[in-house]
């Protein structure tokens, strides 16, 4: 099979043939036929801090969708020919957290294609209890986005109740932050979207076209403090920004993940009693409500999305790190 390797050396995915991989008898062999490059790939191909744990060489890729088409011995699978996608986090299913329902902080947590091979190739394997069905009527493009929403939902459920007419504001106009926002809107409240100002002519502009509000960092004034905010940027000095515009008593939900140490005077948290929430990858149930919010939106969402050959992986990541594109999706 045709597979895309990160090295630790080269600045650039090499494209190898590599052999199908041999199926465990609990394992699952998928061919893919999309699979989305996610932040965390980023990082990975960077050597960004905290991602050391990333052995290479190593096939990326956790935003995986594709048929099934062959099980381990003595499998009898009911996936077999059926579109579907692979959950990210292989999770343990013993653990106290797992056992709690807490997925995804299992103590054992690993993520395909962070910890092990993953899906930017023709084919990848994994274990039939991390494989969840495409709903009939979304294509397997738009079926790789399920990670990413999953996510999103699982952030916009840690916050709490979502109350009509609300005012939420989200920080930072990737693609979770923009499938936060959209998860929100449909609970009825009103989204601000923020960004810098060469965010607007390939994010925030998309996002208006939703009904959210796009708004440029230092240069566009918020019309009012929120009620909830989401911070998806990654920025220190963002974070701090941010609860300046938070409304007493309001709410704050860290999704991003930093590079760097980020600084709070908590004398100003214990005042406004603003409490942290934290929202890390999601639970397994979290897949269906992205499905479902996948199909009901698939047609504006194809909007947002370019797609590339395997053989332009390359040219993928440069535009997804530039950020001249909203979500890149490889098309094998």
């Amino acid at each position: 099979m045709l597979a895309a390797v990160k090295t630790e050396n080269s600045k650039e995915i090499l494209l190898e043939d590599k052999p199908i991989p041999e199926l465990e008898e609990d394992e699952l062999l998928i061919k893919v036929q999309a699979c989305g490059i996610c932040g965390s790939d980023l990082h990975a191909f960077v050597h960004s801090r905290g991602y050391e744990f990333v052995d290479k060489p190593i096939i990326l890729g956790h935003e995986i969708a594709g048929e099934v088409v062959g099980s381990g011995e003595g499998l009898q699978d009911s996936f077999i020919g059926k579109g579907v996608i692979v959950e990210s986090m292989h999770y343990c299913g013993r653990c106290e957290n797992c056992n709690s329902g807490r997925f995804s902080i299992c103590e054992t947590n690993k993520v395909i294609g962070l910890h092990f091979n993953g899906g930017m190739s023709e084919y990848v394997k994994t274990k039939r209890k991390y494989v969840k069905e495409i709903p009939d009527g979304l294509p397997a493009t738009l079926a790789s986005l399920s990670e990413p929403m999953a996510v999103a939902v699982h952030a916009v459920e840690k916050a709490g109740e979502i109350k009509e007419n609300q005012l939420i504001l989200v920080q930072g106009p990737g693609i979770i932050g923009f499938f936060i926002g959209l998860v929100c809107l449909a609970k009825g409240a009103r989204v601000i979207l923020s960004g810098l100002e060469k965010d607007y002519s390939t994010r925030l502009s998309k996002a208006e076209e939703f009904g959210m509000i796009p708004h440029r960092t230092n240069v566009d004034v918020l019309p009012e403090k929120v009620d909830l905010l989401f911070e998806c940027s990654g920025s220190p000095a963002a974070v701090t920004e941010g609860f300046k515009q938070l409304k007493k008593g309001g709410k704050a939900v860290f999704v991003a993940l930093y590079e760097q140490t980020v600084e709070l005077f908590l004398t100003d948290l214990v005042r406004n009693e603003w409490p942290i929430i934290t929202s890390y990858g999601c639970n397994p149930s979290d897949y269906e409500t992205a499905l479902e919010v996948l199909k009901r939106n698939q047609h504006e969402l194809q909007e947002i999305i370019s797609y590339y050959p395997l053989g332009q992986i390359n040219e993928a990541f440069k535009d997804s790190l530039s950020q001249s594109v909203l979500k890149a999706v490889l098309e094998i």
